[in-house]
């Protein structure tokens, strides 16, 4: 008897959480050490999965118990649910990394997890998509990769898998010999692993267009596979979403289309399958009665293709507003349905993923079921550990009282923040671009492209928006509640003397704060720095001897205020450090004027200090400097000397865990200390929040290598498909 992923129960997910590892189709995992069975009651387990917030599921699978394994994408966790509904982790450690091999899962690090699948052992395996490997989780609760280096490139057949190249594995299925098929999207192939652990392709040449049918399946092409089962005869079924078909490779390898025109459309029901049109089916699964079932995922619908090669839907109506769980699975609404498997009880199992629930649809009566999720979404990792989480040009950053690290999340819209248990969380922003919603809570208000931003000492929060050619300044009070602090957004250079509110700005680089409440803004367009008092009154800091420094290209960019009230500005445009006293008298602290990168372990004045622009006081009164277009941070001594900090001056991303004058950084931007001594800086195009311990070492706390303010899955207001 063939054992698929499906029937064996596969399962798709992209937001695990740490958990307890359970029984694997009766076989043992060992469960969580220490008298607390549910160490991560934190994001549910134990609880029921029906209670749980989701979002994400890439993957799922169930085992001949009836227990439920999801991938939970957007939590780097692998999560079981189990006969009595109750929803546990069981590997994962939800960062998003590569780590863990040999030793035990929940301590492992995955990076969008998805596709699932169980052999007749109970060991669990994984398509790791974007560590480019498959990884095992054994009924011991050992994980090992079994396939793939880790490189996204294609090599490797004939040889051992572990030595081979994977490009974004989406899904696995297994059979009952042993063997492991891997869909391995953006190769455009199917792969498969036999039980000596030798990898072959088995379908596809590798171009993503389409052909073949009627000949060798190795022969003919795909166009960025997802989801594969095979059925009870070891036919393979593979969901060819690029193509909107599906292929059937038969035991002697031949390749046909079972069902799609190719059309990106919706038609055909009750008719021939090859004539009806499907929109970007992401999954199949196929009964024991031979009944193959398709996510029609952009059509919001699950379709049937009977023995008879007769097409229907048997669940959705195109709609995607959810209308809760039907007694009739075809007036049931489904968005993006994304992944499915057959449960022992004769239920198919629904990832209705853009609804985030995981859902049943019982074969015989058609009854419909919530199995988990509660419909609510996580935010791109909040509520889990930091580098689960994914950022897009984190700008601003500050710390309140209680050594919470805020910061802007630019692209996102929002404001977010780690906490001191490293967990990360929305503190402001409902993800809509745009500048509404003062006066009320900052959940409910809207942010434009937050940037540099200050925390005062009563945890005020200041940050810059812009509006038009211009910018203002918006402020979080400790009520949680959001209003215009300064500019009235028209472009300009007025105001003195009167209400912030309605002075005009140009483009607003940088703020900060002193102890008495004063807020100073860096106009980088005319040229100035200028105060809010205590009251909300404006006035240009220095003018006058701002206007005598007429031999240089001025452009403040960063601004930093020591704690005898100095002001001191990085002035990009003449590469110096400005410092601007008590008195208001404007001097040069550091800088030759040279645009280079120069000095260091010298006097601070004689050094080249290229586009200086963020800048910060540390603990013992030293100034640092983040040179975004050197990738490097530096700082200035009480001495006057100046020393290499952080970054090789060559962009990009390592050095976590070492020193971080050996880490390479990308656009370093803005920095702020904690009362410790660590200094944590917004790595901007690394898309991370990093810190820097007294000892020098750098890690990151905050973002990974997934990108992007727009996820798979989630609505969005335009999308481009543009496959790896």
């Amino acid at each position: 008897m063939i054992i698929n992923i499906k029937t064996l129960h596969q399962f798709r997910v992209g937001c695990g959480f740490f958990g307890v590892l359970f029984l694997f189709s009766g076989a043992m995992v060992q469960s969580a050490p220490g008298p607390d069975r549910y160490p991560y009651k934190d994001i549910g387990d134990g609880k029921m999965a029906t209670e749980v917030v989701l979002t994400l599921v890439d993957g799922v699978a169930v085992d001949p118990e009836g227990n439920i394994y999801i991938s939970h994408r957007s939590k780097n966790r692998i999560r079981k649910i189990d006969k009595d509904g109750i929803i546990t982790t069981v590997a994962g450690n939800g960062k998003a990394g590569f780590g863990g091999d040999h030793g035990p899962a929940l301590k492992a690090t995955f990076n969008f997890p998805a596709g699932l699948c169980l052999d007749q052992k109970g060991n669990l395996f994984v398509a790791d998509r974007n560590n480019h490997r498959i990884r095992r989780i054994d009924v011991a609760g050992t994980v090992t990769t079994v396939a793939g280096t880790g490189n996204p490139d294609m090599g490797g057949d004939g040889g051992p898998a572990v030595k081979a190249h994977l490009n974004y594995p989406s899904d696995l299925v297994c059979d009952g010999k042993g063997n492991l098929y891997i869909s391995d999207r953006s190769n455009n192939r199917i792969r498969k692993v036999d039980t000596q652990g030798v990898i072959t392709t088995v379908v596809g040449l590798g171009l993503p267009e389409f052909g073949g049918d009627f000949g060798p399946a190795v022969d003919a092409f795909l166009k960025y596979p997802f989801g594969i089962d095979l059925d009870a005869e070891g036919n393979l079924y593979i969901a060819d979403r690029g193509n909107n078909r599906v292929r059937k490779v038969d035991t002697q390898g031949i390749i046909t289309t079972v069902a799609g025109d190719s059309s990106h459309f919706f038609s055909g029901d009750y008719g021939p399958a090859t004539r009806a049109s499907l929109a970007y089916p992401t999954d199949v699964a196929v009964d024991p009665r031979g009944n193959l079932y398709i996510a029609d995922r952009n059509n919001n619908r699950i379709r049937k293709v009977d023995p008879l090669g007769i097409m229907t839907t048997v669940m959705g109506i195109g709609k995607y507003e959810y209308n809760g769980d039907n007694e009739i699975a075809s007036e049931t609404t489904l968005h993006l349905p994304f992944v499915l498997a057959h449960h022992p009880d004769g239920k198919l199992i629904i990832v209705d993923r853009s609804h985030f629930r995981v859902r049943s649809m019982d074969l015989k009566t058609h009854a419909m079921a919530t199995v988990a999720g509660n419909g609510k979404s996580w935010f791109r990792g909040d509520g889990g550990p930091g580098t689960g989480a994914n950022l897009e040009f984190p700008s601003g950053i500050g710390i309140d009282s209680k050594g919470n690290i805020i910061f802007s999340d630019k692209m996102s819209n929002r404001l977010r923040f780690i906490d001191r248990k490293g967990f990360i969380y929305t503190l402001a922003g409902s993800g809509y671009q745009g500048n509404e919603g003062d006066g009320g809570p900052v959940s409910e208000a809207s942010l434009y492209l937050p940037d540099a931003m200050v925390v005062d000492r009563k945890d005020n929060i200041y940050f810059i928006s812009p509006q038009g050619p211009s910018k203002f300044v918006r402020k979080i009070d400790t009520q949680g509640r959001i209003t215009r602090f300064a500019g009235s957004g028209v472009l300009g250079d007025t105001g003195d003397g009167g209400p912030a509110v309605s002075a005009s700005f140009g483009v607003i680089q940088d703020l900060a704060v002193d102890g008495e409440g004063n807020v100073y803004l860096v106009d980088l367009t005319n040229r100035k720095i200028r105060r809010v008092d205590s009251r909300g009154i404006v006035s240009t800091l220095a003018l006058e001897h701002w206007q005598k420094i007429t031999d240089e290209e001025i452009h403040p960019n960063g601004i930093a205020i020591n704690s005898s009230g100095e002001i001191f500005v990085s002035d990009s445009g003449s590469s110096k450090i400005r410092k601007i006293d008590r008195n208001q008298k404007v001097t040069t602290f550091a800088g030759t004027g040279a645009f280079e990168d120069s000095g260091d372990g010298g006097p601070a004045i004689e050094a080249g200090i290229r586009s200086p622009g963020g800048l910060t006081f540390g603990p013992d009164g030293e100034l640092f400097i983040a040179e975004e277009t050197s990738h490097r941070i530096r700082k200035i001594n009480r001495e006057g000397k100046i020393l290499h900090v952080a970054g090789t001056g060559v962009a990009g991303y390592s050095g976590d865990g070492g020193p971080a004058t050996r880490a390479q950084l990308k656009s370093p931007y803005r920095m702020v200390f904690d009362r410790q001594g660590n200094l944590y800086f917004s790595d901007r195009d690394n898309h991370r929040i990093r810190k820097i311990d007294p000892k020098g070492i750098i890690s990151t706390v905050a973002g990974n290598s997934n990108i992007g303010w727009l996820q798979d899955g989630l609505e969005v207001r335009i999308t481009v498909h543009n496959f790896p």
